[in-house]
């Protein structure tokens, strides 16, 4: 288990705490951040229409996409290696739904049948590596229609967020059973990026219990990306990139070349 750097290291050790995993034994947390982000959702939904058959999501997490897709009719393979994650997208689906929820690893899966829409949102190729991005496109390429459409969004940082010397950032989220900071560190060295979240349960203005949880990502952007689709056989048909700032995300929608 990685741990965590800056300010979070601090923290965990001035309150004892051990890091655990936030895809796993943090879902629940990492549930609430993830469905205030409505990012993407219009984008996906509108490209789902166009094309028409099936949806595979890729990184599938708690359904902040699966949901919005399954309520417009669509039919819909959610796939992630978290069963936490997944627990949590079959307590909210409707009684009869379009969705058939898979637990696999997104670089070697194996599927029976062909999509016309695959999508990997929330940044998460970001999650992996170079060899395992290079995996996951030849997955998505072995299960793509062949007019079939594959979305995928990055994060495209500012230089001084490359920088060799780390950058760290912080957000608090106060909601109404606690409070959750959120850490970035930014460590262009190594060129990842980690995130520590501190969750903190209040009950009757008391702290009743804490926890940090820890992910790490690579920090790979668009051109790089784009890049490694072609070699992997895809074709760049739009490129979107979100509001100018530190982190940009940018939506790339490919087809086979």
């Amino acid at each position: 288990m990685i741990r965590p750097p800056g300010t979070a290291g601090a923290l965990a050790a001035l309150y004892g705490l051990e890091p655990v995993p936030l895809y796993s034994a943090g879902a629940g947390v990492y549930d609430d951040i993830a469905q205030i982000d409505r990012a993407e959702i219009g984008d996906v939904l509108r490209l789902a229409q166009r094309v028409g058959g099936p949806v595979l999501e890729l990184a599938c997490g708690s359904g902040r996409v699966t949901l919005p897709l399954l309520a417009r009719g669509h039919r819909v393979v959610a796939l992630d290696n978290s069963a936490a994650l997944l627990r949590l997208l079959s307590d909210r689906l409707p009684d009869v739904s379009g969705a058939r929820l898979v637990e696999a690893d997104m670089t070697s899966f194996e599927l029976d049948e062909t999509f016309g829409l695959v999508v990997l949102a929330a940044t998460s190729v970001c999650l992996l590596d170079a060899r395992q991005r290079a995996a996951v496109f030849e997955r998505v390429r072995a299960h793509l229609a062949a007019d079939g459409l594959f979305y995928v969004s990055v994060l495209d940082l500012a230089d001084r967020l490359r920088a060799a010397r780390p950058v760290e950032r912080t957000s608090v989220l106060v909601g109404p059973g606690g409070v959750t900071s959120l850490f970035q560190r930014f460590d262009g060295r190594r060129g990842v990026r980690t995130t520590s979240v501190l969750h903190e349960s209040v009950v009757d203005g008391v702290t009743a219990d804490r926890a940090m949880y820890l992910s790490e990502i690579n920090m790979v952007g668009s051109d790089e990306l784009v890049r490694e689709l072609g070699a992997a056989g895809f074709e760049v048909l739009e490129r979107r990139s979100g509001p100018a700032g530190e982190q940009v995300q940018v939506q790339l929608v490919c087809g086979r070349r």
